[in-house]
């Protein structure tokens, strides 16, 4: 998944700061255990919605430039043919 390390960053910063918030309060060490095992399991969660949200974005875009690329290449064919039966008139009303 290439949005993994979002989820990771989330995660690593949420945990340093509960553990800096529980060494400035003077918090004990099972208290502080349990403040970061917390905090690193919400922002796990947090992350991964955050990461889906993101994926889910993304694909939205990749279909939408798809259907755009393909909406002007129809376009273009459709000039082309276009083009010819115009060329083809032409011939026809040279010819005669």
């Amino acid at each position: 998944m290439k949005d993994k390390p979002i989820v990771i960053f989330i995660t690593l910063i949420a945990g340093l700061t509960a553990c800096i918030c529980c060494i400035v309060n003077n918090a004990g060490l099972l208290v502080t255990l349990a403040v970061v095992l917390v905090t690193l399991i919400i922002f796990l969660i947090i992350g991964m919605i955050v990461n889906a949200i993101i994926a889910k974005q993304r694909a939205i875009a990749e279909k939408r430039e798809k259907d755009e690329k393909q909406r002007l290449e129809e376009e273009e064919k459709q000039q082309r043919l276009k083009e010819e039966e115009e060329a083809r008139q032409q011939q026809l009303t040279e010819d005669e």
